[in-house]
């Protein structure tokens, strides 16, 4: 421990590590502080007699030669194992499913193959879809940028396209940011699926831990200190200059700069006990937190056939409003990497959407999960008949559970609704109203997902070192 750092950073999630562990590599005494017992947020993973489960995140994209996970690990010198998903993903509905190939090229041609009529707007959304990713990825101001930023996905969709089950299978990945078409930033989707369309989506070897445990260690190799179980109580100000943190035992950690990569309300409520600026504290407790999530861990023995279960969305919706927005998110990782689970045994992650309005007045939390766990199970049975003749271990979360982990309120799985109102010019910028503080990870920019807060924390990490050689 030293007496003085020049960079705090509480949370050890993705973006709070990449942060640290650039600042660490240009010679900055830095210190993350975590509350949990071990690093990376959401993507940790947990094990229960053999089998070790991926808490909340079941893959990552951006993790190739060109992508910007795969930009960031080269960057560090660190080195670890992906297995490339190929299919990308499955969608599958009542009526039908389809495949999504993990090369975008493929998956346009096979999209334009299955509705001919729709061939050439086909190609038409695509290239304005890539336009707008490059636009918004390099933070430009351009006309794409102005033409979408007011539409919602669907508002986006409906311009170039009159099939609706065309529309639907556009949409039909909209889990990874947690809204609805209707209701979702036509730029949010676009950033979420051309990182996974264009650079791929991966799977690190060994489980998602593995992947914030990469960073850690080099964390630690560049000289970068780490408190786990610890948490932050208050940033210390002097004025409206940030100086440091007070912790939950009483002690006082001083620093220069403070980063923070947990949930902007606490950030500013509590931890700044709201000592800010009116308007601005009115504007955060407007904004609205993204949809939380219940899990299924199942360790399954040996024996069962997992063949006719694929790993993708199942969707109960029947049109391209998805006014029925249910769906489970199952992934069965030991069909990519064996070691997760003791031999010929396999393991099945669900995760389980529910609307907010039903879960934020839930007063009996065990009997929503054991319902979750009965219906959720049932659903499989579907795919699998004898499923539960075959299960040895049997693991569930709610967003009370994710709540409890994180922190996050109401345990808000992607930060901030990736709404219209919440995108671009709209979200939490890196810098505050108070000096020397800034924010990184999910709740600023550029927004949800493994690649864009790792984006988030190299950005943090540039952006501190820029003004410090302006100085």
């Amino acid at each position: 421990m030293y007496p003085y750092y020049d960079v705090i950073i509480i949370g050890a999630g993705i973006a709070g590590l990449v942060c640290g562990t650039f600042l660490a590599r240009s010679g900055k005494k830095v210190i993350i502080i975590e509350q949990h017992s071990i690093p990376g947020g959401y993507c940790t993973s947990f094990k229960r007699k053999g089998f070790n489960f991926d808490a909340a995140v079941h893959h990552i994209g951006g993790c190739g030669k060109w992508g910007i996970v795969g930009r960031c690990l080269k960057t560090l010198g660190i080195e670890m194992d992906f297995y490339p998903l190929d299919p990308m993903d499955h969608l599958i509905f009542p009526q039908f499913t389809i495949e999504i190939p993990a090369d975008l090229d493929e998956y346009i041609a096979r999209l334009q193959d299955r509705y001919p009529s729709s061939k050439d707007n086909v190609k038409h959304f695509f290239q304005d879809f890539l336009k707008l990713y490059r636009a918004t990825f390099n933070n430009e101001k351009s006309q794409i940028i102005n033409k979408y930023k007011s539409q919602t996905y669907a508002e986006m969709l409906n311009t170039f396209f009159y099939n609706d089950e065309l529309k639907m299978v556009l949409s039909g990945q909209w889990g990874y940011v947690g809204l609805p078409p209707t209701k979702a930033s036509a730029i949010g989707m676009c950033q979420m699926m051309i990182n996974y369309l264009k650079d791929g989506a991966f799977f690190p070897a060994g489980g998602t831990q593995e992947f914030a445990n990469a960073f850690i260690k080099k964390f630690i190799d560049f000289g970068g200190h780490v408190m786990l179980s610890s948490k932050a109580e208050k940033i210390l100000c002097t004025g409206k200059t940030a100086v440091g943190i007070a912790l939950q035992e009483g002690k006082e950690l001083l620093s220069n700069l403070v980063v923070s990569n947990i949930d902007a309300k606490q950030t500013f409520f509590d931890l700044l006990e709201g000592k800010l600026d009116t308007r601005f504290l009115q504007r955060i407790e407007k904004m609205k937190e993204s949809c939380s999530f219940s899990l299924l861990y199942l360790g399954i023995g040996k024996g069962l056939d997992l063949g006719k279960l694929q790993r993708g969305f199942y969707h109960s919706a029947t049109d391209a409003t998805y006014s029925d927005p249910e769906w489970l998110y199952v992934s069965i990782p030991t069909k990519i990497c064996p070691t997760l689970a003791p031999p010929h045994k396999q393991i099945i992650s669900v995760v389980v959407y529910h609307e907010k309005k039903k879960y934020n007045d839930i007063t009996n939390w065990k009997s929503f999960k054991e319902t979750m766990i009965e219906d959720t199970i049932s659903r499989i049975e579907k795919y699998v008949p004898d499923i539960k003749r075959y299960i040895e271990v049997l693991e569930a979360a709610t967003p009370r559970t994710l709540k409890r982990y994180t922190l996050n309120t109401d345990g808000a799985a992607y930060g901030w609704e990736v709404s219209v109102d919440q995108i671009g010019d709209n979200m939490l910028s890196h810098e505050t109203p108070i000096e020397n503080l800034y924010l990184t990870g999910h709740w600023t920019r550029p927004g949800p997902g493994i690649c864009a807060v790792v984006s988030s924390g190299w950005g943090v990490a540039n952006l501190i070192m820029e003004k410090e050689k302006r100085r």
